[in-house]
């Protein structure tokens, strides 16, 4: 059985699951171009069939992982301590990235510019940082008085 270029295409991307370049593209939020200088350049694994290239779901997720994963635990870590003390904005930003969405997608359902997510990105940055910098509170000591007893333990004497 001999099958056209476009038909082997078809049979292998379901056979396998795997993704074509324009799919692969779309699903990282990225130009045809930038992604095919990435996979030339050997930033994204893939494998050539024929005269096509096809890509593995999971390889586009580690991908992903490798360029968005600090931004995703910042996010992560912000959320899940109220004390850092995010602003409205800030938490929907950290609720996006937390669903795989890139800043230059939450820009444009914001109706933001790109500077003004990314400005926002490094602000919670550094409010999560300074709040895992902070030392933790120890519980004070409070000063006896002097008509408390002193409670000696047995465990001292030998």
């Amino acid at each position: 059985m001999v099958l056209r270029s476009d038909e082997l295409h078809h049979n292998l991307q379901h056979l396998n699951g795997m993704l074509t370049t324009h799919e692969a593209a779309k699903q990282l939020d990225l130009s045809y171009w930038h992604f095919m200088h990435l996979v030339e350049a050997g930033r994204i694994p893939g494998m050539r069939v024929v005269d096509r290239w096809l890509f593995l779901p999971s390889d586009l997720d580690d991908y992903r992982r490798s360029k968005y994963g600090q931004l995703e635990d910042m996010a992560r870590a912000a959320l899940a301590h109220p004390a850092v003390g995010l602003t409205e904005k800030q938490e929907t930003i950290c609720r996006f990235l937390l669903n795989n969405e890139r800043p230059s997608q939450i820009a444009r359902k914001l109706q933001q510019s790109r500077q003004a997510v990314h400005s926002q990105i490094s602000l919670i940055r550094e409010k999560v940082s300074r709040f895992q910098a902070a030392p933790t509170v120890s519980p004070r000591r409070t000063a006896r008085n002097k008509s408390d007893p002193i409670s000696i333990s047995p465990q001292g004497r030998a």
